[in-house]
């Protein structure tokens, strides 16, 4: 199967990634989450940022905005969501299950 894909798309998702992880090591991201990683949810720079990355340069492509500035701002911005508003927009994680209360 040949996919054709447009190499200024291509480019645009791969400098969205690539100023994310800059952004998020300027900004003090760890690179990982703390081990074990399944039971993490702290965030760092390889989840979520770069999902959230990949994911916002997906809706603005669709949208009709391309080109590789707006993947380098996509970046940007879903390193500093990562950083200061993610935590503000999902609830904490709590260790409790079903019923539990927290006395």
């Amino acid at each position: 199967m040949i996919i054709h894909v447009d190499i200024v798309t291509v480019l645009s998702y791969v400098l969205a990634v690539i100023s994310a992880i800059i952004v998020g090591f300027i900004l003090r991201l760890p690179l990982l989450p703390e081990r074990p990683m399944r039971d993490s949810w702290t965030i760092s720079i390889i989840f979520p940022t770069i999902i959230i990355a990949l994911g916002l340069s997906a809706m603005v492509f669709e949208l009709g905005w391309n080109g590789m500035i707006v993947g380098i701002v996509i970046g940007v911005l879903s390193a500093l969501i990562s950083k200061y508003l993610l935590e503000k927009i999902l609830p904490p994680h709590t260790d409790l299950i079903g019923g539990e209360s927290g006395e």
